[in-house]
C-alpha cells in the first residue's frame, strides 16, 4: 500500500473560522475558529457534533447510547469555513482525501474482514483486483491478517476498532479521522488498538479524539504523541496548544462562565492563574500549590456566575 507524502507545512491540517455545525437544524457548533499546526491533532472532550460533520457519518450510525432510540442524525456545516487539509467539509469535498473511522459504526455480521475492507476499496473507485489486494495490506497494517476470513460477528471489540481503520485507510487517503478509538479499552486491549493507530497514521495526517486528558489513561498516549491537543466544552474551544505546554505539570479544570467574565478574568490574573477559551467555556491551569479554593475566591471578587466546574487534568 502506497505511503501519502506528508502533508505541507504551509496548509493546516485542519482550519475553521466562524464555522456553525449544525445536527437536524439545532445549532451544536457555533463560531469554531481554529488553525492546527503539526500533521496529528487530538480533539477531547465534547466533539460528537464535529467528527460527525468530518466523517460525513450521521450520529444516528454509532453506538447506542443511554439505551434510547432517540437518535439524532446528520452533522452539517451550515456557516462559516471548515477546511480538512484545505479541502472544504461543506457538501463532504473533503471525504475524497479522508478516511473516515466512526466510532463503532453498524457492521454487517456475517461478512469476512477482507470482504468488507475490500467493499470500502471498490466504493472508493478500485478496481475488484486491487481491491482484494488493498485489503490484504490494510488488514496486514493494523494486525488482522490471520483474521481475513472470519466473520465480522465474530470479532471482539478491539479487532472491530482495528477494522475500521483499515477500512479507513484501505485506498490510502491524506488524512484518516479517528474517533475516539480508544474509548472503553485498556490494558492489552488498548496496546492493540494503539499499534493499529501507529501503523495506519505513520506518513499521513490524523484527527484523532479521546474522551478525557486523564494521564493515567491509555487515551493519555494520544495526547502526548500529538502536534497539538484541543479540548471543545459545549461547542466552544476551552484550551488548545502543544502537549509540551498543556502537560507541564498545571493541574487544569474546566469551567463554564455566564457572566463577568472580564473581572473574573483579572483576578485570576492577580492570582498567578491564566483563563482560557471563551466566550463561555474556559479553561484555567492552576500553579503548584494552588487550589480551586482560588478559583472561587476570583469568582467572589469578581461577582462572576460559574455554573461548571470540572477537572480537565
Amino acid at each position: 500500500m502506497d505511503t501519502p507524502e506528508p502533508l505541507l507545512a504551509s496548509r493546516p491540517l485542519l482550519r475553521a473560522e466562524d464555522a456553525r455545525i449544525a445536527v437536524d437544524d439545532v445549532v451544536a457548533v457555533d463560531r469554531l475558529t481554529l488553525e492546527t499546526h503539526g500533521d496529528r491533532v487530538l480533539f477531547v472532550g465534547e466533539v460528537d457534533e464535529l467528527f460527525a460533520a468530518l466523517t460525513g457519518v450521521p450520529l444516528a450510525s454509532r453506538a447506542r447510547r443511554g439505551g434510547s432510540d432517540e437518535r439524532p442524525g446528520q452533522a452539517r456545516v451550515v456557516g462559516g469555513t471548515l477546511l480538512v487539509a484545505g479541502k472544504s467539509v461543506v457538501g463532504g469535498a473533503h471525504l475524497a482525501s479522508v478516511g473516515a473511522a466512526p466510532l463503532d459504526p453498524p457492521l454487517p455480521a456475517t461478512w469476512t474482514t477482507e470482504h468488507y475492507v475490500a467493499w470500502s476499496a471498490r466504493l472508493a473507485g478500485a478496481s475488484s483486483s486491487s481491491a482484494r489486494e488493498l485489503a490484504s495490506q490494510a488488514l496486514t497494517r493494523v494486525g488482522l491478517a490471520a483474521s481475513r476470513r472470519r466473520a465480522i460477528g465474530s470479532l471482539a471489540l478491539p479487532e472491530r476498532r482495528a477494522l475500521i481503520l483499515a477500512h479507513a485507510v484501505a485506498t490510502s487517503p491524506e488524512v484518516v479521522i479517528a474517533e475516539a478509538p480508544l474509548s472503553g479499552l485498556d490494558g492489552a486491549s488498548a496496546d492493540f488498538v494503539l499499534s493499529a493507530i501507529a501503523a495506519v497514521t505513520e506518513g499521513r495526517g490524523a484527527i484523532l479524539s479521546s474522551a478525557r486528558l486523564d494521564p493515567s489513561a491509555p487515551e493519555s498516549v494520544l495526547s502526548r504523541g500529538a502536534s497539538q491537543v484541543v479540548v471543545l466544552l459545549g461547542g466552544e474551544i476551552a484550551l488548545e496548544g502543544a502537549p509540551s505546554d498543556i502537560f507541564a505539570g498545571a493541574t487544569i479544570y474546566g469551567l463554564t462562565v455566564r457572566a463577568n467574565v472580564e473581572p473574573f478574568r483579572e483576578e485570576l490574573a492577580a492570582r498567578g492563574i491564566a483563563l482560557k477559551g471563551g466566550p463561555q467555556r474556559f479553561s484555567a491551569a492552576l500553579p503548584e500549590g494552588s487550589t480551586t479554593r482560588e478559583i472561587l475566591a476570583a469568582a467572589r471578587a469578581s461577582k462572576a456566575a460559574i455554573v461548571e466546574l470540572v477537572p480537565l487534568l
